[in-house]
C-alpha cells in the first residue's frame, strides 16, 4: 500500500449548470379538519375569562360578608360591655339594698319593732328562752349599734300603702286565676312551702 493521495488539479471547476427560472403559482392554503380542531376556539377563551370574573366576583363577596361579620362582631363585643356595667351597677343596687341599714329602715317603715334580745325556740318543749348575757340595756332591739350609710341618703324606703297594694293585687289576681283554671288533679312531687313577699 502506497501513501499517496491524489490532488485535484487547480484548474479544475465543477461543471456549471444554467440557472433556470421556476415560474412560481401562488399556494393557496387549505386548513383541513385536524388544523382546524388544532386552532384555540373562541368558546374556551370566552369560559376561561366567565370563569375569571366569578372567581374575582366570589372573592369580593366573601371580602364583604367576612368584614359585615367583623362589624357585627364589633356591635355585639361593646352591647356585652355596656350589658355588663349595666349588670354591675344593678348588682350593686341590690348590694345596697340588702344592706342591714337599708333592711332595719326598711322594717322600721312596715311598722316592725326590733326585738330587744334574740330568743330561741326549745322544740321538744315549746319553750321560749333567751340567750344567756343577751340583754339590751338601751332598748333599741340591736339596731343602736348600725353604722349610717351614706349611699342609702337617695334610695327611697319601702312604702307601706305601695306594698299593700301590690299584695291585694296579687292575691287578687291569683284568686281570679285559680278559679278561671281547670281543676286537675295535682302530682306532689315537693314539700309545699309557705308565698312569702
Amino acid at each position: 500500500m502506497s501513501n499517496l493521495a491524489y490532488a485535484r488539479p487547480a484548474t479544475y471547476a465543477p461543471p456549471s449548470r444554467p440557472l433556470r427560472s421556476v415560474d412560481r403559482e401562488p399556494v393557496e392554503i387549505g386548513t383541513t379538519r385536524a388544523q382546524r380542531s388544532a386552532r384555540p376556539k373562541v368558546a374556551y377563551a370566552v369560559a376561561t375569562v366567565t370563569s375569571l370574573f366569578a372567581i374575582f366576583g366570589a372573592q369580593l363577596l366573601l371580602s364583604i360578608v367576612v368584614s359585615d361579620g367583623a362589624y357585627q362582631i364589633s356591635a355585639l363585643q361593646t352591647q356585652q360591655k355596656e350589658l355588663v356595667r349595666t349588670q354591675q351597677d344593678l348588682t350593686e343596687r341590690l348590694d345596697l339594698r340588702n344592706s342591714t341599714q337599708f333592711l332595719a329602715a326598711s322594717a322600721a317603715t312596715l311598722g316592725m319593732i326590733p326585738g330587744s334580745s334574740p330568743q330561741f325556740l326549745d322544740v321538744s318543749t315549746g319553750a321560749v328562752s333567751a340567750a344567756p348575757g343577751t340583754t339590751d340595756p338601751s332598748g333599741c332591739g340591736g339596731a343602736c349599734n348600725l353604722v349610717a350609710n351614706s349611699l342609702l341618703s337617695e334610695v327611697p324606703l319601702i312604702d307601706p300603702k305601695a306594698t299593700a297594694a301590690s299584695a291585694t293585687t296579687v292575691a287578687s289576681a291569683g284568686v281570679i286565676a285559680a278559679a278561671s283554671a281547670p281543676i286537675t288533679p295535682a302530682v306532689v312531687t315537693a314539700l309545699p312551702a309557705p308565698v312569702t313577699h
